[in-house]
């Protein structure tokens, strides 16, 4: 039984993606995961002053970021969220498991390097979950860097394997695609355009 469980945690989950595929499935959810982020940085923006500095304690202020990315994700994606094991916040969206995290300045998640940590960078099943799970699910990281002025930036979904950043997808990636979606249109002849429209409402 031993060995089978340590078969298990050292799984690779099976899905291998690229960005282009992760845009492609993610399309519907790409916008809302930054809605999230930058509604969460607003409402710790407004209620970190309330605390004078000298009141706070140690990792006062990642602490409450944290819960306000957490409220945030909770209130936009009701159905998808949940704890895992050790507490662990996650999001599962069309078949692809997000956490939150802060990264270091080659975005990778800034923790103390452990076991579980290190399942997560390289995909593999890992204790946090169930065996029942079926382990295709890929993992992503939604992280945000802070800069030398202590400003909060620079988020982007990121995917890890072999323990090092394969790719990542920032806001800029989605606004030139949506702005090339609206050029597709624009080029489009309008007889064509009405057509489609007239499909679509039919269907």
């Amino acid at each position: 039984m031993t060995k089978l469980k340590e078969k298990a945690f050292r799984a690779k989950r099976k899905r291998i993606i690229n960005a282009k595929e992760c845009e492609n499935d993610l399309k519907d959810y790409l916008e809302g995961l930054f809605e999230s982020f930058w509604g969460a940085v607003c409402n710790y923006e407004k209620e970190v002053v309330q605390t004078p500095i000298e009141a706070r304690c140690r990792g006062f202020e990642a602490s409450l970021l944290n819960s306000k990315i957490l409220q945030s994700v909770q209130s936009n994606f009701k159905e998808g969220w949940k704890f895992g094991k050790y507490k662990r916040f996650m999001l599962r969206i069309n078949s692809y498991i997000v956490f939150f995290k802060k990264l270091n300045n080659k975005d990778m998640p800034m923790n103390i390097q452990t076991r579980f940590s290190s399942s997560l960078q390289n995909q593999e099943q890992g204790k946090l979950f169930d065996i029942s799970d079926d382990g295709t699910e890929p993992i992503l990281f939604f992280g945000y860097n802070k800069d030398r002025f202590g400003n909060i930036c620079n988020p982007k979904l990121v995917y890890i394997d072999e323990g090092k950043v394969s790719w990542t997808i920032t806001e800029s990636d989605i606004e030139r695609k949506n702005i090339s979606l609206v050029s597709q249109v624009k080029d489009t002849p309008l007889s064509v355009r009405q057509n489609k429209k007239r499909e679509g409402t039919n269907n």
